[in-house]
């Protein structure tokens, strides 16, 4: 009886391991979703104001390390909106890929870091 015992509880084990979710230190800790080129400003900001009542989004207000003010309208809103796919991304599991697509090199720059 104890080996059936064992044997179920293992079975259990390995079940269990095969639908969990992946976590943060699997395929996402070596991944970001960053902006599409080409995508209208329409479509960034809407996602922005979408998930920007979902996630922190400080790092990308004015004064923040991912604002840059000198930059035009169009490629402010492409940077706000690569730190905002990002931290999406990494705090819901899915990337935007309507305006987004993930990539395998860390898109930080300068004080703008991404997870």
């Amino acid at each position: 009886m104890e080996k059936i015992n064992i044997s179920l509880f293992l079975i259990c084990l390995l079940v269990g391991v095969a639908h969990s979710k992946p976590i943060i230190g699997d395929k996402q800790a070596l991944t970001w979703c960053i902006a599409q080129a080409k995508v209208p400003d329409y479509k960034f900001q809407a996602f922005l104001d979408f998930a920007c009542g979902i996630i922190d989004c400080s790092a990308i207000q004015p004064g923040g390390p991912c604002s840059f003010p000198d930059a035009g309208h169009s490629q402010q809103l492409q940077v706000r909106a690569d730190y905002a796919l990002n931290q999406y991304y990494k705090g819901k599991g899915t990337c935007n890929t309507d305006i987004g697509m993930i990539i395998t090199f860390n898109p930080s720059h300068g004080n703008c870091i991404f997870q």
